[in-house]
């Protein structure tokens, strides 16, 4: 297992509960924390697995009077009270006039348990400060800066870290996942075989590793990680990461990766259809990691013209005039898609993401074809009947958000700040520019 570096022994730190802390108040602590970082909650956040298992271990003790009394005796008691309750409510008391870098740690940890991210890395810039080699303030700034979406800011912390100490596994992870996410594949893999070398039962740095070297079409390699992966999930009782593990690994060796075997267009196409199209969340990186570059392409291009026949179709089954020839229909049916294209390209030179055009025209595809299909459902009705058209629109929309969502955040290794806005910012464009050409060819 992959020790998590962020709070020493201190379990009442993990807990974010004094050390005269009630049982009432430990349990309370816990279930909190627990709703917060549960694994079933955070699905794919390797670091919410990681702290879940810290605040499981550090509860495990502290509510048992026997192990917290051996507990105690190997810690010194601080006077530091770190949780009130008012009215029922939990409210986990900050530090008030923090002097000391421990101090400011204490309340960065407070900050980073209810999610207010700036705050925290303000706190642990303070620690650091005042101890320059606070290393574990150095992880949790490290890790503040990954949430948010700073790769930059990342790498500046791993390699101070690492000036301090070269062994710190946890350092050379972060320092993977930040590279991954600038687009750095191979100097990721570099990062990832450094925290293996350092720790040989860390899962999240096989895993990663095996999302690399899967980009870069080493499948193999990808294979034999992400079953090392899985393994340790495993062992660590972490259920639903071993089977998403384990279910990219079989979308790989299903694939013609390892078979030699060269599936036609529509047969892709039908099996993205299949993976994706009822579970846009989380099927969309398995029907990705099974197609080569050109299959890819090939299947975006099919979903965009798919999606303008449902566009076409929906024309004639509403009974408007048809006062332009089919084939410049056929045309204006693929503005959204082409419209998706060309802003999905702008925005990810905007956020600074390597990717390709190939992943444009993809995402595009995916994310057009669900509202297409259900614009066809639509004209089934008449349009005056508000309470089934509103609700099969809302549908459709939904699923392309979905579909965009895990497209950026999956596909792109975007964080999830920036999925958000890249999110409603691609449907605010694309609607917008939609409307203004068709309306102008249809005029």
């Amino acid at each position: 297992m992959a020790r998590a570096e962020n709070y020493g022994e201190d379990y009442y730190l993990t807990l974010g509960v004094s050390q005269s802390a009630t049982l009432k108040e430990i349990k309370i602590a816990f279930r909190h924390l627990a709703r917060q970082y549960h694994p079933d909650l955070n699905p794919g956040d390797p670091a919410a697995v990681e702290k879940f298992k810290q605040i499981s271990q550090a509860y495990d003790v502290l509510s048992d009077n026997a192990q917290r009394r051996r507990y105690d005796r190997r810690v010194p008691f601080k006077n530091e009270p770190q949780t009130t309750t008012s009215q029922g409510n939990n409210k986990y008391s900050q530090t008030s006039n923090p002097k000391t870098a421990k101090d400011f740690y204490n309340r960065g940890f407070h900050y980073t348990q209810i999610k207010e991210y700036s705050k925290a890395i303000d706190d642990y810039s303070q620690a650091i400060k005042l101890n320059p080699k606070f290393i574990d303030a150095y992880l949790k700034r490290c890790e503040m800066r990954y949430k948010m979406g700073d790769n930059k800011g990342v790498l500046d912390d791993c390699q101070q870290i690492l000036a301090i100490n070269r062994q710190v596994a946890k350092a050379h992870y972060y320092q993977g996942r930040a590279r991954y996410g600038l687009g750095y594949a191979e100097p990721a893999i570099e990062s990832y075989t450094v925290a293996i070398a350092q720790d040989n039962n860390y899962p999240q740095a096989y895993y990663y590793r095996g999302i690399a070297y899967k980009e870069l079409f080493k499948f193999s390699f990808a294979i034999q990680d992400l079953n090392k992966a899985a393994a340790l999930f495993r062992l660590q009782k972490n259920y639903e990461a071993h089977r998403r593990t384990k279910n990219i690994v079989s979308d790989l060796k299903k694939s013609n990766y390892g078979t030699g075997r060269s599936n036609s267009p529509i047969q892709n196409f039908l099996m993205t259809l299949s993976l994706s199209f009822l579970n846009p969340g989380g099927g969309l990186l398995p029907a990705f990691s099974r197609l080569e570059r050109r299959h890819l392409r090939q299947v975006g291009i099919i979903y965009g013209v798919f999606s303008s026949l449902c566009f076409v179709c929906s024309y004639f089954m509403i009974g408007l005039p048809l006062e332009i020839p089919i084939w410049e229909l056929f045309l204006i049916g693929m503005i959204p898609f082409i419209s998706f294209i060309v802003t999905g390209v702008l925005v990810r030179f905007f956020l600074s993401h390597k990717g390709s055009l190939t992943t444009d025209i993809f995402i595009a595809g995916t994310a057009i074809a669900p509202l297409a299909f259900f614009f066809v459902l639509m004209a089934f009705i008449p349009i005056s009947v508000l309470a089934l058209t509103i609700p099969l629109a809302l549908v459709g929309v939904s699923y392309t958000t979905l579909t965009l969502q895990a497209s950026y955040s999956q596909l792109l290794n975007v964080s999830e700040s920036e999925t958000a806005f890249t999110v409603a910012l691609m449907l605010m464009l694309n609607s917008s520019i939609c409307y203004v050409l068709i309306s102008y060819f249809i005029a």
